[in-house]
């Protein structure tokens, strides 16, 4: 086990930390291999002096250059103290990979969500999405934001604040988070997760302007409507673009520099032949002048 500071990757996970992307699980197809679990340990995340945390950056790891290229699959394991998720990879071959490269895991504690920015490298995933249901990880995303880099949401239960160490490993190359329960005063708002979208800003509540609609959709798509509503009027309509990757969830990104103050709904999704709110996710917020 190594846990290597690696400076390069600083800029990516301060940017993927920003605000940039359910009531039913995530349908993605997923190969049955990808995703596993183990049972119950007693000595998970008792050995060891790394330290915890719970709120940015919780490590800067890999090698300066890995073999790494692709998300192969995700493990979580359990145990009375803990949770742990890990990430394997593997070469262009197909063969377990030796080494990553500088990647970094962070905290996002408004969100509940644990952040794995990964090297370029790795440009592709044998996963999407997974469902966890554990008692402080609900469920697993992997993402590519706007430029195409590769991320992993870890999305914790609602109202759990966590706190978390990473460390990698060689030979084979993986990634393995350590996930506890934060016993700090704050507890997360968490995110609107539907079964094709993940809004993690605006929250529920007060949102002044400028608004930062900041989340990630499912694969496939290749657009997704903006739609904000006040008093069943709406006041912004538009149409986002993402990437439209097969493979992995899609960042999007949009601002609302400005506009009503009241009490309003936010729709992100798509939308039927008739212009109405298919499939999608929906949040209630407060609008107020900054």
């Amino acid at each position: 086990m190594r846990w290597i500071p690696t400076f390069a990757v600083l800029a990516l996970i301060a940017a993927a930390c920003s605000p940039t992307v359910q009531s039913q699980p995530p349908t993605t197809t997923q190969p049955a291999a990808t995703t596993t679990t183990s049972q119950a340990s007693s000595e998970i995340c008792l050995s060891g002096d790394l330290p915890f945390n719970n709120d940015g950056l919780v490590a800067a790891l890999g090698e300066n250059a890995g073999d790494a290229t692709s998300l192969t699959q995700v493990r979580w394991d359990p145990s009375s103290n803990c949770e742990r998720v890990t990430i394997v990879f593997g070469t262009a071959s197909g063969a377990p990979a030796s080494t990553l490269g500088p990647s970094g895991v962070s905290v996002i504690p408004f969100a509940g969500i644990i952040r794995v920015v990964l090297p370029p490298e790795v440009d592709a995933s044998a996963i999407a999405d997974t469902l966890i249901e554990g008692s402080l990880v609900e469920s697993v995303y992997v993402v590519r934001d706007t430029e195409g880099i590769m991320f992993v949401d870890i999305q914790g239960v609602d109202e759990v604040p966590l706190t978390a160490r990473a460390f990698t490993t060689t030979s084979p190359a993986t990634l393995i988070i350590d996930i506890v329960r934060s016993d700090g005063p704050a507890v997360p708002i968490g995110v609107t997760s539907t079964q094709s979208v993940t809004i993690v800003s605006p929250t529920p509540g007060p949102s002044p302007y400028p608004i930062v609609v900041d989340g990630y959709v499912e694969p496939g798509l290749l657009a997704v409507h903006i739609r904000l509503t006040v008093d069943d009027a709406a006041v912004v309509d538009r149409s986002v673009t993402v990437g439209g990757w097969t493979d992995t969830w899609q960042s999007l990104s949009t601002v609302i520099d400005d506009g009503p103050t009241g009490t309003a709904v936010l729709f992100v999704g798509t939308l039927d032949t008739n212009d109405q709110p298919l499939e999608g996710a929906r949040v209630s917020i407060t609008l107020e002048q900054p």
